[in-house]
C-alpha cells in the first residue's frame, strides 16, 4: 500500500513540475473555447478534441436527455433497453439480492464488465452481488445505474467496444458515460404515474430539476426525484397448496401462498448535483454527486407445512435396504413430523423420547389427493402431543412465506479542477468517493433452531435483521492531454496520458444475533443417537418395519447382507431465519484492496482520411499483481459518406473484494424442487477440495470492425462485428451439490470439521461447523472461479432516417439489430453442466429495437417494436453426456422436464404527447400494448404447478404484461 501511495505521490509530483515547465500561466481564451476544451477532457472513447460519434474509429451511441425522455419507461435501466438492443434487463421476482439491484448484461457479458462513469469519473459498485439473477449475471457485482435519475442526463455515451486499456477493469464489453447537466438557468418539472393492465404494480413518481447560478461565474444543477410502486403478481396457487386445502388445511394462504411478480419499492428517492465555477478564462473547478435511499421488498418461497425438512418436518430412510429373507434390494423413505423434546438440552444423546413418531400424511405436490384418514389421525396426534412435544404445526399450520428485502442507500461525491495551459495542454486533477450500503431484511419467518424459544411475550420472533453489504471506493486520477503538431500529420496529434490510484472495500456486517445464531435445537441429537419411543413397543426406539410390520434391515457396511434396523431419529433443526440465514461473525469482515495505473494515449488524422490511435495501461494491483494492457482504432474514409472503422484491444476485469470473500446461504428451485443452496468463498476449504483456487484477473482480446455509412443527409447507417475472448472468466460454478458427500471421506482431510467427521456427517453439516449457519440444510454449493473460456461474437446494426413530411409533420426512426452468440471454449470439472448450456443460449441470440417517432405542430406520436428471439433455461440435472477434455460437452434437450426451451415475441409500445403553452406536455402511453405476458412456465406443462410462477421469470421482455402510463411535464426558462 505505502509503495503505492508512493508512486502517485511522485506522478503528481512529476506532473506538476511539468506544468510549471510548461508555463502555468492562463491563456487568454473566450469563455465558450475555455468551456469546450474542459468538456472535450471527458469524451468517451477518445481523449482528443472535436470528436464527433460518426467521427469515432468505434461504435459510440449518443444519446440526449431529450431522447429519453421520449422513451416512456420510468427507470433509467429500461430506458437504456429500449434503445440499446446488445442491452438486457429483467425485472426480477425471487431473486434473492438481484431483487435489489438489478443485473444488466451487454453484449452477452456480466455488469461488471461494462464500465459505469458518471461525467467521465469512475462510478462506484453497488454492494449487492447477484447471486441470482440470470445465469449471465450470476457472481457479478456491477453499479447500480438505477440510482442516477434520466432527469439529470444531458447526454449518455455508450461504448460498444472493450476500453480497458484507457479506463482500466471492467471495460471489457464497452463504457456507460452518463454527462450530467449543466444548465445554469431553468426548472423542469415532471409527474408520472401508471399500472400494469392486470389492476397492479401502481407506479407514482416526482421529479425535478433546476438550474441555478452559483455566483458570477458557475452554476449548480440538481434533479430530484421520489417514486414507490406497488408489488405485482402473476401467480398460479401451488398444487401443493390446493392439495392442502383440499385435505382441510384452511390455514394455507389464499389465493396464492407463494406470490411471483415483480417487488415492492417503497420511498425510492435521489438527489443528484452537478456544480463548477469558473476560476478565470481557462481553469474550472467542479464538484457533483448524489444520495439516495429506497427500500425493495419481495417474496420468498413457500415453506410446506407438510414437507419442509428440519422446520416442519425430517427425513428418515432413503437409503437401499434388504428385507429379510429376500435377495431384492427396495428404497424406503419417510417423512416425519420435526417434533422436538424440550426435556433434551443439546449435546445430549442416547436418549429415549417420549415423543411420538409421527409420519406426514403427504405434500400434496403431485396433486393426488391426501388420504383422508391419514390427514385426520395426523391432525388428532399433533394436538395429542406430550407437553414437553413441540412442533411449528402448532403455531403455523398452513405453513409460511418469507419475504425478503433491502434498505439501499447509495452516495458519491467528485471534486475536481480542470483547465487548459497557454500551450494547449488540458489537465484534469480529480478525487472521488462512492459508498453503497445494501441492508437485508427478513420478515415472515423464523429461526427454526430456537424452536420454542424463539417465543418472546407470548409471540414467535418473525422478522429478522439479516445484516448489511457495503462496497465503498476512493478514486484519485491525474489526466492530460497535449496537442502537438508534428509535420506530415493532417492534424495536431493528441497526447493523452494520466494516472490513476484506486481503493476499494467490502464489508460484511452482521446481522442480528437472532438471525443467525444457534438454537437448542440445532443440537438436539448432536450424534443422531437420540430417538422416538414406538407408541405400541414402550420403552424402545421406533424402527422403520415393511408393510407386513417385519422390521427393515439396513445394509450398513453395503456387503449385501442386512445387519440393523435403523430407529427414527430426532431431528436436528435449521439454522438461521429461515430463506436466508443472517450474516454470523464468522462471515463478517472488512476485505480491501488497492491498486495504481497508469495510461498513455496518442491520436492523430495521419491523413485526411486515416485516422489512428493507440492506447496502453499500466495496472498493479495490491493482491495479485500487474497487468498491461493496448488498444489499437483506426477509421478510413473511402468517400465523404462512407468510411471503415475497426479496432483491436486486450483488456481485463479485477476480480472484487467481495467476489472474493462472499458467504451466504439462501434458497432456490433447482429442477423444480426447492433447495438450500450456498454461496461459499473461492478460498473455503470446502471451496478448495472441489477445485477452487484464489480468484485472478479475467483477460480478454476484443477485435471490432465496421462501417459507417451516411447514404443521405437523413439516412445513416452503422455495422459493427465484433469478437471477444474472455479466458479466466469469472462466474459462478453453478450449483454442486454436497450434501451426499460424507466429510470423513480421505478426499476431505484437510477440511477442519471434527465433529461432523466423528458423526459421519456430510460436507454440508462440515460447512455449518465451519461457521456458515443454515449450512447443514444445504443441498448444494456454489462459489466463483476462473475456469471459463468464452468467445462472443455479435453484430450491431443501427440505421437512423429522418423524414420531412411537409404538412404532415417530420419524424425520426431509429432500427437498431443486434446479433449475439457466446461459445463456451473451456470450462473446469467443479463447473456444472447447465451452467455452460446457459452461457450458450440464456440471452436471445437476437433482438431488435425500431422507434419511429412523429412530430406534427404541438403532437408527437412513437411507436416501438421490440423484438426478441427464442431463448433457453438450462435445468437437465440428469444429462448424462461425458463432459469432454474441455468440460463443454452436453445433450441439449428441449423434452419436458428437461431443458427449458422458449420461444421469443414482439413487442409494441405507443405514446402520445401534447405541448400547450410551448410550457406544458402531457404525455400517455402503453408499454407491451398487446399485453404480452410470456410462455408458460415448461415445469408447470405437467399440469402441476411447483412454486406458483405462471411464467419464466427471465423472460427478455418482462412477464407482467402491458403497462399504461401518464406523465404531466413543466419546463419553465
Amino acid at each position: 500500500m505505502y509503495k503505492k501511495a508512493k508512486s502517485l505521490y511522485i506522478l503528481i509530483s512529476a506532473s506538476a513540475a511539468f506544468l510549471a515547465a510548461t508555463g502555468f500561466a492562463p491563456a487568454a481564451q473566450a469563455q465558450e473555447g475555455a468551456d469546450e476544451a474542459i468538456e472535450e477532457i471527458i469524451t468517451t472513447g477518445t481523449r482528443r478534441s472535436q470528436r464527433s460519434a460518426s467521427d469515432s474509429s468505434v461504435p459510440i451511441d449518443v444519446i440526449s436527455g431529450e431522447e429519453f425522455e421520449n422513451v416512456g419507461s420510468a427507470d433509467l435501466m429500461e430506458m437504456l433497453k429500449a434503445v440499446i438492443p446488445s442491452y438486457n434487463v429483467d425485472r426480477q421476482s425471487i431473486s434473492d439480492a438481484a431483487t435489489l439491484v438489478r443485473p444488466a448484461t451487454m453484449r452477452g457479458l456480466p455488469p461488471d464488465n461494462v464500465l459505469i462513469m458518471v461525467n467521465g469519473k469512475r462510478r462506484h459498485r453497488s454492494g449487492v452481488i447477484a447471486e441470482l439473477g440470470g445465469s449471465l449475471a450470476e457472481g457479478s457485482q456491477g453499479a447500480d445505474i438505477s440510482a442516477i435519475p434520466a432527469l439529470a442526463i444531458k447526454q449518455a455515451e455508450i461504448l460498444r467496444d472493450g476500453a480497458a486499456a484507457q479506463y482500466g477493469s471492467d471495460a471489457i464489453a464497452g463504457v456507460m458515460n452518463f454527462i450530467l447537466k449543466d444548465a445554469s438557468d431553468g426548472m423542469t418539472l415532471e409527474a408520472r404515474t401508471g399500472e400494469f393492465m392486470e389492476g397492479d404494480g401502481t407506479l407514482v413518481q416526482f421529479m425535478g430539476n433546476v438550474g441555478l447560478p452559483l455566483g458570477d461565474d458557475g452554476f449548480i444543477n440538481v434533479t430530484g426525484t421520489w417514486s414507490q410502486q406497488d408489488p405485482t403478481s402473476r401467480s398460479t396457487q401451488r398444487t401443493d397448496a390446493i392439495t392442502l386445502i383440499a385435505a382441510g388445511n384452511t390455514d394455507v394462504r389464499q389465493p396464492f401462498a407463494q406470490i411471483w411478480g415483480g417487488p415492492e419499492y417503497r420511498d425510492n428517492w435521489n438527489i443528484f448535483v452537478n456544480s463548477g465555477i469558473q476560476l478565470n478564462d481557462s481553469q474550472e473547478i467542479y464538484a457533483f454527486g448524489n444520495f439516495g435511499r429506497r427500500e425493495t421488498e419481495g417474496g420468498f418461497f413457500f415453506r410446506n407445512p407438510n414437507s419442509r425438512s428440519a422446520v416442519f418436518t425430517h427425513d428418515q430412510g432413503g437409503e437401499t435396504v434388504d428385507l429379510p429373507g429376500d435377495d431384492n434390494d427396495v428404497s424406503v423413505s419417510r417423512t416425519y413430523r420435526a417434533i422436538v423434546d424440550t426435556n433434551i438440552g443439546p449435546g445430549v444423546i442416547g436418549v429415549v423420547s417420549n415423543c411420538p413418531a409421527l409420519v406426514s400424511p403427504g405434500d400434496g405436490g403431485d396433486g393426488d389427493p391426501l388420504d383422508a384418514g391419514d390427514v385426520a389421525d395426523d391432525v388428532a396426534a399433533m394436538a395429542a402431543l406430550p407437553a414437553n412435544c413441540w412442533l411449528l404445526n402448532q403455531l403455523l399450520p398452513g405453513g409460511y412465506t418469507p419475504q425478503f428485502g433491502g434498505d439501499l442507500i447509495d452516495a458519491s461525491i467528485v471534486g475536481g479542477v480542470r483547465g487548459e495551459l497557454d500551450n494547449g495542454l488540458l489537465y484534469d486533477f480529480s478525487a472521488s468517493y462512492g459508498r453503497n450500503k445494501v441492508s437485508f431484511f427478513l420478515n415472515n419467518t423464523w429461526n427454526p433452531s430456537n424452536g420454542p424459544n424463539g417465543i418472546i411475550d407470548g409471540q414467535l420472533q418473525r422478522d429478522f435483521d439479516i445484516g448489511s453489504y457495503v462496497q465503498s471506493e476512493n478514486n484519485l486520477n491525474v489526466d492530460f492531454v497535449l496537442p502537438i503538431a508534428v509535420d506530415g500529420l493532417a492534424s495536431d496529434l493528441s497526447f493523452a496520458f494520466g494516472g490513476e490510484y484506486r481503493d476499494e472495500v467490502f464489508e460484511t456486517i452482521i446481522g442480528e444475533g437472532a438471525a443467525w445464531n444457534a438454537g437448542d435445537y440445532a443440537f438436539q441429537n448432536v450424534d443422531g443417537s437420540n430417538c422416538y419411543e414406538d407408541p405400541a413397543n414402550p420403552g424402545t426406539c421406533d424402527v422403520i418395519r415393511d408393510s407386513n410390520g417385519v422390521p427393515i434391515l439396513f445394509d450398513d457396511d453395503e456387503d449385501g447382507i442386512g445387519e440393523s434396523t435403523h430407529i427414527v431419529q430426532l431431528p436436528n433443526l435449521s439454522i438461521g431465519s429461515h430463506g436466508f440465514a443472517g450474516f454470523s461473525p464468522p462471515q463478517a469482515g472488512i476485505w480491501g484492496r488497492s491498486n495504481i495505473a497508469v495510461y498513455a494515449e496518442l491520436e492523430a488524422d495521419v491523413t485526411d482520411r486515416f485516422t489512428a490511435a493507440v492506447s496502453v495501461r499500466y495496472e498493479d494491483f495490491e493482491s495479485f499483481g500487474d497487468t498491461t494492457n493496448f488498444k489499437t482504432a483506426m477509421r478510413f474514409a473511402v468517400t465523404d459518406t462512407f468510411a471503415v472503422r475497426g479496432s483491436f484491444n486486450t483488456g481485463f476485469r479485477a476480480p472484487t473484494p467481495g467476489q472474493e470473500n462472499v458467504t451466504k446461504v439462501s434458497t432456490r428451485t433447482v429442477q423444480g424442487e426447492l433447495q438450500q443452496s450456498g454461496q461459499i468463498p473461492p478460498t473455503n476449504p470446502i471451496a478448495l477440495v472441489l477445485g477452487a483456487l484464489p480468484l485472478t484477473p479475467e483477460e480478454s482480446t476484443n477485435f471490432s470492425v465496421g462501417i459507417v455509412w451516411d447514404i443521405s443527409d437523413n439516412f445513416n447507417l452503422t455495422a459493427d462485428y465484433f469478437q471477444i475472448n474472455l479466458e479466466d472468466r469469472i462466474s459462478s460454478t453453478g450449483l454442486i451439490e454436497i450434501d451426499t458427500f460424507q466429510a470423513n471421506d480421505p478426499a476431505y482431510n484437510d477440511v477442519n470439521c471434527p465433529i461432523t467427521k466423528l458423526a459421519d456427517g456430510t460436507l454440508s453439516q462440515c460447512l455449518q461447523e465451519l461457521g456458515v449457519p443454515g449450512a447443514a440444510d444445504l443441498s448444494s454449493i456454489s462459489f466463483y472461479t476462473n475456469d471459463f473460456e468464452t468467445t462472443t461474437t455479435g453484430i450491431d446494426l443501427i440505421a437512423t432516417w429522418d423524414a420531412d413530411w411537409g404538412n404532415a409533420g417530420n419524424g425520426s426512426l431509429v432500427a437498431a439489430w443486434n446479433w449475439t452468440e457466446t461459445e463456451v471454449d473451456n470450462a473446469g470439472s467443479e463447473v456444472s453442466r447447465n451452467k455452460v448450456v446457459d452461457l450458450e443460449n440464456f440471452n436471445p441470440r437476437n433482438r431488435g429495437v425500431f422507434t419511429y417517432n412523429h412530430f406534427i405542430n404541438d403532437f408527437r406520436f412513437m411507436v416501438r417494436a421490440r423484438y426478441y428471439d427464442d431463448w433457453v433455461e438450462a435445468d437437465f440435472g440428469d444429462d448424462l453426456t461425458p463432459r469432454g477434455p474441455n468440460g463443454t460437452g452436453y445433450t441439449f434437450s428441449c423434452a419436458p422436464n428437461e431443458d427449458a426451451c422458449y420461444s421469443g415475441e414482439t413487442i409494441f409500445d405507443l405514446e402520445a404527447a401534447y405541448t400547450f403553452n410551448e410550457k406544458y406536455s402531457v404525455i400517455v402511453g402503453v408499454q407491451n400494448v398487446l399485453d404480452e405476458a410470456g410462455p408458460l412456465l415448461n415445469d408447470n406443462l405437467d399440469g402441476t404447478v411447483g412454486s406458483g410462477n405462471t411464467y419464466p421469470d427471465s423472460t427478455p421482455w418482462g412477464y407482467e404484461g402491458g403497462f399504461w402510463y401518464a406523465r404531466f411535464r413543466a419546463e419553465f426558462d
